[in-house]
């Protein structure tokens, strides 16, 4: 059932970002997303063998605007690690290394936009699986996917 859920996603996420003509980010975003989603929503866990070697690819692939890319990192990132440090139970510590990668795609000017979003997707799957305490990466790969898809 998981196989086909994934390649289910995977195949979805793609036909999109192809028919939108979307930048290459997007579909690195949707193979990791969507192993990585699925992963933390199973386990309650994002593993560095894979947010490591996205966050890497998603680098590489901005490296055509560095410097706006490792800012908005900074910024997503940073604002992920102050919740965390503030209230260590809403956030996990994989869920602040994610938002780091995850900014290097994102505009400045699409950041709250990428926190609203992830909030509200954290909010349907707690409300769908009718849980307190629910991942929040699903929710951070869905919105970094739409908003460099889109």
């Amino acid at each position: 059932m998981t196989t086909v859920l994934l390649a289910f996603l995977l195949g979805s996420s793609w036909t999109v970002a192809a028919v939108l003509d979307a930048p290459p980010s997007s579909f690195v975003l949707a193979c990791f997303g969507v192993v990585l989603a699925l992963t933390d929503l199973r386990h309650h866990r994002l593993p560095d063998a894979l947010t490591l070697p996205l966050a890497a690819s998603l680098l590489l692939l901005e490296s055509h605007r560095l410097p706006a890319a490792l800012l908005s990192a900074l910024v997503f990132g940073g604002a992920h690690l102050a919740v965390r440090r503030c209230r260590p139970a809403l956030m996990g510590g994989g869920d602040v290394k994610l938002a780091f990668g995850l900014g290097l795609p994102l505009a400045l000017p699409s950041l709250l936009p990428a926190a609203v979003l992830s909030g509200a997707v954290t909010l349907a799957v707690a409300a769908l699986r009718r849980a307190r305490a629910v991942p929040h990466g699903p929710g951070l790969l869905a919105a970094t996917w739409a908003l460099t898809t889109l």
